[in-house]
């Protein structure tokens, strides 16, 4: 069980899962790499600079080189450090809040619910919307005011995701754990296929009304029991 659906209700369903764009992970690496290439060079370089010389007992050079190689392994480190942190850092939006994920080691989840949420802001640079990236900010009338997501990879979706929770909500939508779904159906009833599947679908119309179960639970149980015909 991976950590999200560690933190979901009973009936609570993922809408959107976002993290960062993989251009800022690449990014992040490629300038990593390139200061690990300087550091190597230098060392090599050390080598011919400083034929002769010694400092403490061991040849300028050679400790030069150490050095660079000591920082490239540090640098190294932080590259892998970077994948681990664009990994584990998600943006996830369910049918009831908004959930951010951040740490490494020690994750933190922040929690926002849906209907607490006043208004949501997306800043995208000329880059962004070319390669459908960028900036949220989820504003709340709580202490903190913001929480943000930085170069959130399709940003577009997190909010429609957002959208149709909030207007989920406003509507009156429930949740209801599909094994209530299946009991109230009343699916063993015995009566002929198409009539039982008939009574079914009356009974689940009459529960998308009443706002028990969203327009998407709806149809998703609809073709279940359209399968059994």
């Amino acid at each position: 069980m991976n950590t999200i659906d560690s933190l979901l209700g009973r009936g609570e369903r993922v809408r959107y899962i976002g993290r960062q764009h993989v251009f800022v992970l690449i990014g992040n690496i490629l300038t990593e790499l390139l200061l690990i290439g300087v550091l190597i060079a230098a060392g090599v370089v050390s080598q011919v600079a400083f034929p002769d010389k010694t400092l403490a007992g061991m040849e300028v050079g050679v400790l030069v080189l150490i050095v660079c190689v000591i920082i490239s392994l540090l640098v190294l480190g932080s590259a892998f450090l970077d994948y681990l942190r664009w990994s584990n850092e998600q943006c996830v939006v369910t049918d009831r809040r908004v959930i951010l994920l951040r740490g490494i080691f020690n994750t933190t989840a922040i929690d926002i619910p849906v209907e607490k949420i006043n208004e949501v802001e997306l800043h995208q640079s000329w880059i962004g919307r070319l390669l459908n990236f960028g900036d949220i900010e989820i504003i709340t009338a709580s202490e903190s005011g913001v929480s943000q997501c930085h170069s959130l990879s399709d940003p577009q979706g997190f909010k429609r995701a957002m959208n149709d929770a909030r207007n989920d909500i406003e509507r009156g939508y429930a949740y209801i754990d599909q094994r209530d779904i299946d009991a109230y159906l009343d699916l063993e009833e015995p009566l002929p296929a198409v009539e039982r599947v008939s009574h079914a679908l009356q009974r689940l119309a009459d529960m998308r009304d009443r706002g028990l179960i969203s327009r998407e639970e709806f149809e998703e149980k609809k073709r279940e029991l359209l399968n059994r015909i």
